[in-house]
């Protein structure tokens, strides 16, 4: 086999789409520069465009770099700045490890040679920038709102006009007096002006379809159409914060306490009038009086995993009975199947019965299980092997010290000067070591097969009534998402169902040989049922897709 050269890989980032959209290409342009000026001109080309630096799992150019550096395809990395490669501590530290554990040496134009004192210092800086920059730009806002300007984002029924101030819209702003209208004063629901608008073709605040939940909104996070004060003249600021996930860089909010909003009188924006618009709070804060049966527990085997096939909407419970919520709630789909909830069950409970709890699916699961555990503790101990030389080399190092300082070599204070790094860096690595354990072997707890065949002969109770809530619960653990997929004629339907094979192993009440109390790494499985008469299962190791039909 002809192995291919290494080659330098260069990566160029700009953070936002409010930047100038050339900046990644001038850094790609700069790092070529500088690179032919070092005799390099064949280089590997990686860039993410408006991608935040905060997060590593949405920059598909970051990931694709890793992957070439994995497959042993760079020689080196060079960047504008460490920043470009992440502002996240935790990131780039564990980049730096990845680049290091491959032997690719790290470069960038603005600090030079990468080494750890780099990462630890400039990485502390570049998270403690992010920080800082979310505080002035929040104060800055503030100072914005305070001024009458617009803290950004944007309203339905608004136009942006220069410096961030807002203008309403006239056809916007009809639409809105006719929503209002038919919920304070025609008692239509938010669900019946949805379809009503849909019909007309008038596209919601996205663009996209209406739904009663953009009209009606949450009346505790005051958002949807009819909880929006601006139309009344206020501006509300700083209702919410926003966070990012640690791992999947996902952007998600949070309520502010009520006494950190900044409320701004702009009566010029003011498009409902008071009357109305204290008739539909009227209305708003009656339904909200109305008693509700408030429960955490669903309400049926599949409840809130019922998808439709043709548009991707929920399918939702209307009395006992299945049915669309893009046809119910938005009027936009054509499935008009209304399927009875007991109907779907006893179709899904003989597919889990027939497949995920026969003694082969079980078997599956655990042989799965066990290869995947096999290929971690593979993983881990290539990863363990450089560190134990380490270890073992400073092991040595250090009785060196120890005999020459014995013989009269070097002083003790001499001694305490060559040892207090080494010991340092010993303990760094024995932490590292100790937290990256090789898994122990993984049983099966002996009460496994029981406790499925209990499940197996208990599914009839799982469909209805109280003495079944034990039985939903460890069965909705098998299923992810059920697809509903209509077909011609009354009452025809298939079912597409999603499960996992890896929980039978927590339901059988999977334990660890030497921990009863250890969970494994990291180890996941999706299956999925079809309806139809075969089975095919994966053969090869760790957990492979298995398709049911029944």
């Amino acid at each position: 086999m002809v192995l291919r050269p290494k080659k330098r890989a260069i990566y160029g980032r700009h953070s936002s789409d409010l930047q100038n959209t050339r900046s990644t290409a001038d850094q790609i342009a700069l790092l070529r520069e500088a690179s032919r000026a070092e005799g390099v001109t064949d280089v590997l080309v990686f860039r993410d465009e408006a991608v935040s630096g905060s997060a590593i799992a949405n920059r598909p150019g970051l990931r694709a770099l890793l992957a070439a550096v994995e497959r042993g395809e760079v020689s080196d990395v060079m960047a504008e700045a460490l920043d470009r490669l992440s502002r996240d501590q935790e990131d780039i530290a564990g980049i730096f490890k990845r680049l290091a554990y491959a032997g690719v040496a790290l470069k960038t134009l603005a600090e030079g040679p990468i080494d750890r004192i780099h990462i630890g210092l400039k990485g502390t800086m570049n998270e403690l920038f992010l920080h800082d920059l979310a505080v002035k730009t929040r104060r800055g806002l503030t100072a914005r709102v305070k001024a009458g300007y617009s803290g950004g984002g944007r309203c339905y029924g608004y136009d942006i006009v220069s410096k961030g101030e807002l203008q309403p819209n006239t056809r916007q702003v009809g639409i809105l007096h006719q929503i209002f209208n038919d919920f304070g004063h025609n008692e239509m629901s938010a669900r019946a002006i949805a379809h009503k608008l849909n019909a007309a073709g008038e596209p919601g605040p996205r663009g996209g379809e209406w739904t009663p939940s953009t009209i009606h909104g949450d009346r505790r996070a005051q958002d949807g159409i009819l909880h929006q004060e601006l139309y009344i003249g206020v501006r509300v600021f700083n209702r919410r914060r926003y966070r990012k996930h640690p791992d999947t860089g996902k952007r998600s909010s949070v309520l502010n306490p009520p006494e950190e909003g900044l409320r701004q009188p702009v009566p010029h924006l003011r498009i409902i009038d008071q009357e109305l618009w204290d008739a539909v709070q009227a209305r708003l804060a009656a339904q909200a009086e109305q008693p509700k049966t408030l429960t955490r527990k669903p309400k049926r085997l599949l409840s809130g995993l019922m998808k439709c096939s043709l548009c991707g909407s929920a399918m939702t419970l209307k009395g006992g009975k299945y049915n669309c919520s893009g046809r119910y709630d938005r009027g936009t789909c054509s499935n008009g199947k209304i399927i009875a909830a007991k109907t779907v069950e006893e179709r899904v409970l003989t597919g889990i019965k027939t497949h995920l709890l026969s003694p082969e699916a079980i078997a599956e699961a655990v042989r799965a299980f066990h290869a995947a555990a096999e290929a971690e503790r593979r993983a881990l101990q290539v990863e363990r092997a450089p560190l134990e030389r380490e270890l073992a080399e400073i092991e040595r190092k250090l009785k060196r010290a120890q005999t020459m300082c014995l013989e009269g070599a070097i002083e003790t204070d001499e001694l305490k000067t060559i040892s207090a790094p080494l010991k340092t860096r010993r303990s760094e690595i024995q932490a590292r070591l100790a937290a990256d354990a090789a898994p122990s072997v993984i049983q099966l707890h002996p009460g496994a097969a029981d406790a499925y065949r209990r499940l197996a002969e208990n599914l009839h109770q799982a469909i209805e009534g109280e003495d079944g809530e034990e039985v939903r619960a460890e069965l909705r653990q098998l299923v992810d998402r059920v697809d509903f997929i209509p077909l011609e004629g009354l009452g025809k339907f298939q079912l597409e169902v999603h499960g996992s094979l890896a929980a039978l192993l927590a339901l059988g009440q999977v334990r660890n040989a030497k921990n009863p109390t250890a969970r494994s790494h990291g180890v996941s499985v999706d299956q999925s049922l079809t309806s139809g008469c075969e089975v095919s299962l994966g053969a090869g190791a760790g957990f492979e897709p298995a398709t049911f039909r029944l």
